[in-house]
């Protein structure tokens, strides 16, 4: 079974993608990622990935507080990903109760960090994120493959990998051809046209690949049961 993960990104305290209404029952809905959070959860979801957009542009997380707040207003498991480069970030954010920390695509390159995060926190709160394009690491001349390689040497077990089309949504042609190869977990992350696309996640099951994280799909509203949470959130005070 593929979990679903919403993702939740955070700019400036606020997210950057509002939730759409549904016209027959138009809502407005908060751009406060600690109240979206919560419309995830009464939605059912079972995990939630933050990105600290800042973060991801300075190098170094911006959004801590929000994560913190988020992870004491929800009861289900937290990631982080957006700027994780060092140590101590990293400590910061799993003493906050984040439950598993992305390393940001650069953090391969310093694989005595990696050992030393796993073997403190333990491989299971430690990941790294992979942006490609293609199966090739981008801006880097090395391929996701001997991308993978190295990090599972220092110990990494699972990896968020993201290589999208133009429109953003999953490259299954990549996804397949490096989840073959790789022997370790992946979480995918990229927009879904709807359960057509989902369901093709499932052939790749038997490959390592248990999740996947959704964006703006689910903020749009692209998946049937949505349709019926939107009814029933209408009468929700949310």
């Amino acid at each position: 079974m593929i979990l679903v993960i919403p993702a939740i990104e955070i700019k400036d305290g606020k997210c950057t993608c509002v939730i759409q209404s549904l016209p027959e029952n138009p809502k407005v809905y908060p751009d406060d990622p600690i109240e979206v959070a919560k419309i995830w959860r009464k939605e059912n979801a079972k995990a939630l990935y933050l990105i600290d957009v800042d973060g991801r542009i300075a190098g170094k997380p911006q959004n801590l507080d929000v994560f913190k707040k988020i992870v004491n207003a929800v009861d289900i498991p937290v990631i982080a990903s957006g700027g994780f480069r060092d140590y101590e970030s990293v400590k910061r954010a799993i003493k906050d109760g984040i439950l598993r920390i992305a390393l940001d695509t650069v953090a391969y390159k310093d694989l005595e960090l990696l050992k030393k995060l796993i073997n403190e926190f333990m491989s299971k709160r430690i990941t790294i994120h992979i942006e490609a394009r293609d199966g090739n690491l981008i801006g880097e001349d090395i391929t996701v493959f001997e991308t993978i390689q190295k990090v599972k040497e220092a110990g990494i077990e699972r990896i968020i990998y993201n290589d999208i089309l133009e429109d953003g949504t999953v490259n299954f042609r990549a996804l397949k051809n490096v989840a073959e190869k790789s022997e370790i977990k992946i979480m995918v992350e990229g927009e879904l046209n709807g359960y057509q696309d989902l369901n093709k996640l499932f052939e790749f099951e038997k490959y390592g690949v248990d999740s996947v994280i959704i964006n703006r799909a689910l903020y749009y509203n692209k998946f049937p049961c949505q349709h019926l949470w939107r009814i029933v959130e209408a009468e929700l005070n949310l």
